[in-house]
């Protein structure tokens, strides 16, 4: 996997990793990555990151250039939105920076101010663009209910399917 030097996670959010599933499975589960960004009038760069995230989460696995859905990304293209909730749930439980966020949530009581919560994840993480950081975690964790963002109070909430 690619090291992401601004971010460390992939820059992709959860509409592009799905659609590069769904994508992926109407093409019967595999195809070029130069192929797919053609199709879909992507950037490499870009699809690259979708791509990575898309690996971070067990979706799809890729080889010289080739891109295929795994079976768990096979049963994601294909469950109803609350199944891709929970599964993306499930695997965000196991992977960083949400593992981390997740862990110091459930430590704070289930609330954190987002400062916090930030500096506390930078201290392990290198994070040089906090505002697309926070894009991403909070659409990720709005998305699959794993924690929601309170803008008024400026504090992450950890989602009671979690508590």
């Amino acid at each position: 996997m690619v090291k992401h030097k601004i971010l460390p996670i992939p820059h992709a959010d959860v509409g592009e990793v799905l659609g590069l599933a769904d994508t992926l499975y109407g093409y019967r589960c595999k195809t070029k990555v130069s192929f797919l960004a053609d199709e879909l009038q992507i950037d490499m760069d870009d699809l690259g990151d979708v791509v990575d995230m898309a690996k971070l989460l067990g979706i799809v696995a890729s080889r010289k250039g080739v891109i295929n859905l795994t079976l768990f990304g096979e049963a994601l293209s294909l469950g109803n939105i609350d199944d891709k909730k929970k599964i993306l749930r499930e695997k965000m439980l196991k992977i960083e920076p949400f593992k981390t966020i997740i862990r110091l949530l459930k430590k704070s009581g289930g609330e954190m101010e987002r400062d916090e919560l930030v500096d506390t994840v930078s201290k392990k993480f290198l994070i040089e663009d906090k505002a697309m950081f926070l894009k991403l975690i909070i659409g990720w964790g709005n998305y699959t209910e794993s924690f929601e963002y309170d803008s008024d109070e400026e504090t992450f909430v950890l989602s009671p399917f979690l508590l």
